[in-house]
């Protein structure tokens, strides 16, 4: 079976590559095509197994990949002709793998998008598919328990698809606490994966917020200790609150992460979201934070150890990071987040 994945623009190759190691190494995988936001491949597993993907947003299994689409109307035809007669069958078991609940008569919405100009509307697109679906014998609602099928029309290829990802697959049902500017589960499983997860890291995350940086590298896999602080006190309630009892073992603390209360060198791993601004919004004051957290940073950070951060800064946090002689970027990922551009920075200590 075809499936598809989407991720936040900047993520595309950390999804692949996390789908590689999880997958890669099987004769049931193979990548067909990445595109921006999106990577399409085979997969004959459990379908299942791809609900694991934690740097992904969606997932999708593909009806029909149509290329060739041209401006004219008569695309519409030739999508509605692909329908006609096409077998749901393995679709459909596919959709039950997940654990989608199939009616005796196929509840369905579709959701359409499209880029470039048509002859035709997004609308238009989109009723193409009720029609042919309703033909079918299948019901139009948006009530729960239906399957969403999405149509897609993207410079010469048009995507039909069912999501198999529930609302809940990019945000994660753990984060029952927030705090504001929390960070987006699958931009810190990304920055996990790009950390090489060890089961011997003492792991940090100095500004911890809702904790979800932690939460992400311990679904990780093993590790050997998860440290985590914040200025914020309702920040270290809400990473308390959304660990629970899980995960052991781990700290969390109440602390200015411009004076870090831990060992030199005693830290394997560390990942931070810095801020972007402050409550005054003065830039010689960020300067600062961002120098002194940097420097404490380079202190508790073990000799060879990697560091991973985020930041919609990025022209501030590389010249701070030229400051340190110590810490040296590797990697810089460019991001889009909610149309602002920022960037993941790899950095190791020398």
């Amino acid at each position: 079976m075809i499936y598809s994945i989407t991720t936040l623009q900047g993520l595309e190759n950390i999804t692949r590559q996390e789908i590689i190691t999880r997958f890669g190494d099987t004769e049931r995988f193979k990548i067909l095509t990445r595109k921006p936001q999106r990577i399409i491949f085979q997969y004959t597993g459990n379908p299942k197994d791809l609900l694991s993907i934690r740097t992904a947003e969606h997932l999708f299994i593909v009806i029909k990949h149509l290329p060739n689409m041209t401006r004219s109307r008569s695309s519409l035809a030739n999508i509605k002709k692909s329908l006609t007669h096409h077998n749901f069958e393995k679709t459909l078991t596919c959709c039950r793998q997940v654990g989608i609940s199939i009616r005796k008569r196929i509840q369905f919405r579709v959701m359409s998008r499209m880029s470039g100009f048509r002859n035709f509307q997004k609308r238009e697109l989109q009723q193409v598919i009720e029609r042919s679906l309703i033909d079918r014998g299948w019901y139009l609602t948006n009530s729960s328990g239906r399957l969403d099928v999405w149509v897609e029309m993207h410079g010469q290829d048009a995507y039909i698809s069912i999501k198999l990802s529930k609302p809940d697959f990019a945000q994660r049902s753990y984060k029952t606490e927030h705090v504001p500017n929390t960070l987006k589960p699958t931009i810190a499983a990304s920055m996990v994966h790009l950390s090489q997860p060890h089961p011997n890291d003492v792991f940090l995350d100095p500004m911890c917020g809702a904790g979800t940086i932690l939460l992400e590298r311990a679904f990780a896999g093993r590790y050997r200790y998860l440290i985590g602080g914040d200025i914020s006190t309702k920040a270290i309630i809400a990473t308390q609150k959304n660990f629970g009892r899980k995960h052991q073992p781990r700290h969390f603390f109440h602390w200015d992460a411009q004076s870090l209360p831990l060992q030199p060198n005693s830290i394997d791993k560390i990942l931070c979201n810095i801020p972007t601004k402050l409550e005054d919004d003065n830039s010689s004051i960020l300067t600062k934070l961002y120098n002194q957290v940097l420097s404490q940073f380079a202190i508790v950070l073990k000799s060879g150890g990697r560091i991973v951060l985020l930041s919609m800064q990025s022209d501030l946090l590389n010249r701070t990071l030229k400051q340190h002689n110590v810490l040296r970027t590797n990697q810089q990922i460019g991001i889009n987040i909610g149309g602002k551009r920022g960037k993941i920075l790899v950095v190791r200590k020398y």
